[in-house]
């Protein structure tokens, strides 16, 4: 059970909005609260424009300010409430303590530096070596991700690099100082099957023998199988739906974790055609007073479209938002293969 884990990661009631341009205001993640333990992969899944990276940036404190703002919640990192730092402090913990790999190796590597001077920049800002010492430490780093030619790769740039290679170096900066928490924001999206698989397995095992938790963002759902302990999944700025990983695969019950499973290929079956989820995610400056998924959803009732569902306790540490596990919804013992 987590109560008996040690507690790395605490965000409650985070609320994040964008103020645009018109006057509006843009609810982009609304009282969201999760928790990651050591040892852990929490993943967060869900659509483009669920609001899944701006939590990640806000977690890391590099949310644009203006037009961003944090207007209700707190991060915890450790103990310590991440928002309240000054930003000099922040930047000691960032790369330190919490470190993050982004979806895009070229936005996050400097171009005009070599791969050895971007590493070693990081080790020794927050280790006290020499640069001979973090020179090998990087190279170390490099071995470990699975680069066989590290020591070539040391005295290269990033544009001389594969996108796979690129991807192995922003995680050995990532993890070249054993960070408490990492996040991984879509980390393989860009990579061919192969090589995502590669990278995989080297942040499980960079997990396993580090103890780090990872906070794991993607819409995959095929690589949360493969990788996550627990899974939230996120919708249009809230979370509907959380539970272990395989108790969402097994026994998912919100309508959009359900229509999510369905998009996933099946060796068993020959389709030509995958299903799809009808309409898009709503924008976030005009969010429905009800459901944000009732005019997607197959299921909707009338209530849907007039109240917000709550969030519902279920077994195996399981929670969803839906009303149809609500008194005023159809049972409280709506089971999945009613959605089939």
């Amino acid at each position: 059970m987590n109560e008996h884990k040690e507690l790395v990661l605490e965000v409650k009631d985070l609320s994040i909005s964008f103020d645009l341009p018109n006057g509006q205001e843009a609810k982009v993640v609304e009282d969201i609260s999760f928790s990651v333990y050591k040892g852990e992969t929490l993943a967060l899944v869900g659509e483009s424009g669920s609001g899944k990276s701006i939590t990640s940036l806000a977690v890391m404190r590099l949310l644009p300010i203006p037009p961003g703002r944090i207007a209700s919640g707190t991060i915890r990192l450790n103990g310590h409430d991440l928002l309240q730092m000054k930003l000099k402090e922040m930047s000691s913990i960032r790369g330190n303590e919490i470190s993050m790999i982004f979806q895009e190796p070229m936005t996050s590597l400097d171009p005009v530096f070599k791969v050895s001077s971007q590493l070693i920049e990081g080790i020794r800002r927050h280790q006290k070596v020499s640069k001979k010492e973090a020179f090998e430490i990087a190279l170390g780093m490099l071995k470990e991700v699975g680069i066989a030619s590290a020591e070539k790769v040391m005295h290269e740039y990033p544009h001389q690099l594969s996108g796979g290679m690129r991807q192995r170096v922003m995680i050995a900066m990532a993890m070249a100082n054993n960070p408490k928490l990492l996040i991984a924001d879509e980390p393989t999206t860009a990579l061919d099957v192969t090589v995502q698989a590669q990278i995989l397995r080297l942040m499980l095992k960079m997990k396993e023998e580090h103890g780090s938790a990872i906070l794991f963002i993607t819409h995959d759902m095929g690589v949360v199988a493969e990788t996550a302990d627990r899974v939230m999944v996120m919708y249009a700025g809230q979370i509907v739906e959380e539970a272990p990983v395989k108790t969402l695969f097994t026994e998912p019950k919100h309508p959009y974790t359900i229509a999510l499973l369905k998009t996933i290929p099946s060796l068993d079956e020959n389709v030509r055609r995958l299903p799809s989820i009808p309409g898009t995610v709503p924008s976030a400056s005009q969010l429905p007073n009800g459901c944000r998924f009732a005019a997607r959803c197959e299921h909707a009732m009338p209530i849907c479209s007039e109240k917000q569902p709550d969030m519902m306790e279920f077994a195996h540490r399981q929670q969803v938002r839906c009303h149809l596990y609500t008194e005023k919804g159809v049972s409280a013992n709506v089971e999945a293969e009613h959605f089939a």
